[in-house]
C-alpha cells in the first residue's frame, strides 16, 4: 500500500542530558529499492506487520520510490533517503496501517528517554491525521498476518501535536518517557483505529485515493549539555563494503559544458580506445526524478537537451549499467551541467 510518508530518526538519551545517540538511519542498504514494500532493503529496519511500508532512496531516482520525486509526491532530504507509511485509509481498507521496526540496545529501567522523529505529509495525501507514536518491546514484533492497527498502546504518543498537515517541511515531534522494562525493539506508525483517529481533509491528492501517508527521515538533537548519558540505544551499523569498481576501463566526468564550443559539450562514458562495454545503458535524471536522457550506445552522450529544450544549469543524477568480466556493473553519480 502506498501514499503517506513519514521521515524519522530515533534519538534516545537520559535526562537531564540532551544528546544524540547512534542510529543506523536509512542511509545504508543492501540493495537499491526498485519498488514498494522494500523497507527490509534498508540495513537495520524491517516491516513488523503485514503493512507494506516503503523505502525511498536517491539511487532509485525515476522510479516510484525515488528521491525527491516518487509515487506519493515530492520531498527532499539532506541525505536523500527516507521511509514512508500509511497512517489512515485508503478507501475500502478499514484500519489499514503500516509500520517500521528496528532492534535497539537494551534500555535502562527507570531512566528517562527522549524520543524524537521528523515527519512530512506526502503531496498525494487527501487526508492528514494524528495518532503517530512509538511502541517499545522486549521482543521482535513479527505479525505478517496483521494489516490493521497494532493492538497494543505505544509508550510514546504524539497525538498532543495534533494533526500534522505540512506537506512542504519536516515537522519534528519529541516526547520523553521512563523505561519500565529493558526494551530491545521498537516500531513506529499510527496506533489509533479509524474510529479514534482525528482526521482532517486537506485535499490536493488523487480524489480516488483518499488516505494519509507520511514520510519519515533522520534528524538530530542538541549537543550534550551535562549529566549522565545512557548507552547508545540503536547500535550503529557498518555500511556494506562497496563492490569493486572498474576504474581502469571507464570513468565519467564530474561536469560538462554544452555550449557548442566543441570542448566537453557531451556527457558520456570515457573508456579505453576500442573497448566495448557489453549490455551498456546510460540514464540521466533531473532533480525532480524525471529521466531526461537514455541511451544503449556507449558512443552516444547527453548534450544537455531534453524535448528539444536546453536544460537548466545544475546537478543531475546518472546511472550506467554494463557487463564486465562476466559481472553486471552499476555505476551511479552526479554530474554538473554548466553553460
Amino acid at each position: 500500500m502506498k501514499n503517506l510518508s513519514i521521515i524519522f530518526v530515533l534519538l534516545l538519551c537520559s535526562l537531564p542530558a540532551t544528546c544524540q545517540i547512534g542510529t543506523p538511519g536509512f542511509t545504508h542498504y543492501t540493495t537499491c529499492p526498485a519498488t514498494f514494500s522494500q523497507v527490509d532493503s534498508c540495513i537495520g529496519w524491517y516491516q513488523p506487520t503485514g503493512g507494506t511500508s516503503d523505502y525511498f532512496n536517491y539511487c532509485a531516482a525515476g522510479t516510484d520510490v525515488g528521491v525527491p520525486q516518487n509515487y506519493f509526491g515530492y520531498q527532499d532530504a539532506v541525505d536523500s533517503v527516507y521511509t514512508g507509511l500509511y497512517t489512515y485509509g485508503p478507501i475500502g481498507l478499514t484500519d489499514y496501517r503500516e509500520y517500521i521496526g528496528t532492534t535497539i540496545a537494551p534500555l535502562l529501567v527507570g531512566h528517562t528517554y527522549t524520543m524524537t522523529i521528523s515527519v512530512s505529509l506526502s503531496d498525494n495525501s487527501n487526508y492528514a491525521n494524528d495518532g503517530l507514536g512509538v511502541f517499545f518491546s522486549t521482543y521482535r514484533v513479527d505479525t505478517s498476518s496483521l494489516i490493521s492497527t497494532f493492538p497494543l498502546a505505544p509508550q510514546i504518543d504524539y497525538s498532543s501535536y495534533g494533526i500534522i498537515t505540512d506537506k512542504i517541511n519536516w515537522v519534528t515531534l519529541s516526547k520523553t518517557f521512563v523505561a519500565d522494562s529493558a526494551y530491545t525493539h521498537l516500531m513506529v506508525g499510527c496506533f489509533k483505529s479509524d474510529v479514534t483517529t482525528s482526521v482532517s481533509h486537506v485535499g490536493g491528492g488523487d480524489p480516488a485515493l483518499d488516505y494519509a501517508y507520511y514520510y519519515i527521515h533522520s534528524i538530530g538533537l542538541p549537543d550534550y549539555t551535562g549529566g549522565p548519558i545512557d548507552t547508545i540505544v540503536i547500535p550503529p551499523v557498518d555500511p556494506p563494503a562497496p563492490p569493486p569498481v572498474d576504474t581502469v576501463k571507464h570513468t565519467f566526468p564530474s561536469g560538462f559544458t554544452p555550449n557548442g564550443d566543441g570542448w566537453n559539450d557531451v556527457f558520456r562514458i570515457i573508456g579505453l580506445p576500442g573497448y566495448n562495454f557489453e549490455g551498456y545503458s546510460l540514464s540521466i535524471y533531473n532533480r525532480f526524478g524525471q529521466r531526461v536522457f537514455f541511451t544503449e550506445n556507449q558512443a552516444a552522450g547527453w548534450n544537455g537537451v531534453y524535448n528539444r529544450m536546453p536544460q537548466e544549469v545544475g546537478v543531475y543524477f546518472y546511472m550506467a549499467t554494463y557487463n564486465f568480466n562476466g559481472e553486471r556493473k552499476i555505476v551511479k553519480g552526479n554530474v554538473t551541467l554548466v553553460r
